[in-house]
This record gives C-alpha cells, structure tokens and sequence, in this order.
C-alpha cells in the first residue's frame, strides 16, 4: 500500500522551495533528496506533484526516466 498523502506535503515543500530557494541546481538536489527519502516511505503519487515546478518535473523524469517514455504502439 502506497502513501499518497507524501504529495500533499510535497506540494507545499514544492512552493516554499520555490519562493526561497531560486537556485535551481539547488532545488534539484533538494527534489533529488526528498524524492528519495519519500518514495523510501512507499510514496506512490508522484505525478500529482508534476506541473508546480518544472524543476521537479526534470527531477523526477530523470530519477524515473522509464515512467516517461514513449511507447511506440
């Protein structure tokens, strides 16, 4: 079973790195980081976070760059 609530938190974590935090080599590091450490606690939602941040977004893609690709059918 999946821990879908990690996307609410990761939704406001999202905002505030984005306001404080406009280094996006930084936040990408950060996303790295906290994306780890999330789906380590069965966080399964990650695409309800996609769309906030565009550095999320990259992040996630390339953590999971599987999940994005094209199916040629």
């Amino acid at each position: 079973m999946g821990w879908s609530g990690g996307s609410e938190i990761m939704e406001k974590v999202i905002g505030q790195l984005q306001q404080h935090m406009p280094d996006e080599q930084a936040r990408r590091e950060v996303y790295g980081a906290l994306i780890e450490a999330f789906e380590g606690m069965d966080w399964d939602t990650q695409d309800e976070c996609m769309g906030v941040d565009p550095v999320f977004d990259a992040t996630l893609k390339g953590m999971h760059s599987a999940w994005y690709e094209e199916d040629d059918d």
